[in-house]
């Protein structure tokens, strides 16, 4: 479970947007930005031609527990640039942590809250495939750890799996 806010300035106006876990995103557990509103979970301007339509996504990790950052256009023969703290991102994937700034074209991205909330025992599914305790929020989805279709598992209870 998380929650993370992103801050930065458009058109002279400080806007924000947080998003969580319970939100409904474009996939589970990730946090698509560009200028594309029917493919972004935080949408840029669309004027902003140095901002791909579908830019970055945001990820968390659950066996490392925490976040990375990922530049979508890397497979493009001149992929459009993405600097997060000062360090250029192309083909590989990077942590990022509270405070951290994100550069996409001439918009700077900094967040200013990031929440990890660790699970209690709960009720939820085990994947079929990598016997694993995965919260309820992924049945009908595919298991963080493996990939696996969770269409199938059955229900549990405990903690879900950190490791």
């Amino acid at each position: 479970m998380y929650k993370i806010t992103l801050e930065w300035t458009e058109e002279g106006r400080t806007r924000s947007q947080t998003i969580s876990d319970t939100d409904n995103t474009q996939e589970v557990g990730k946090i698509f930005i560009g200028r594309d509103e029917k493919k972004c979970d935080i949408v840029l301007p669309v004027g902003e031609k140095t901002i791909s339509r579908l830019h970055v996504v945001i990820f968390y990790d659950f066996e490392q527990n925490c976040f990375f950052l990922k530049n979508l256009t890397s497979d493009r023969p001149q992929p459009n640039r993405v600097i997060v703290d000062g360090k250029t991102i192309i083909s590989q994937q990077t942590n990022i942590s509270l405070e951290s700034v994100i550069q996409l074209g001439t918009i700077s991205l900094r967040i200013t809250q990031l929440e990890i909330i660790q699970s209690q025992e709960s009720y939820g599914v085990e994947c079929p495939n990598c016997h694993r305790h995965i919260p309820f929020d992924y049945l009908g989805d595919f298991c963080p750890y493996c990939g696996f279709s969770l269409q199938a598992g059955r229900t549990t209870f405990g903690t879900p799996d950190q490791n």
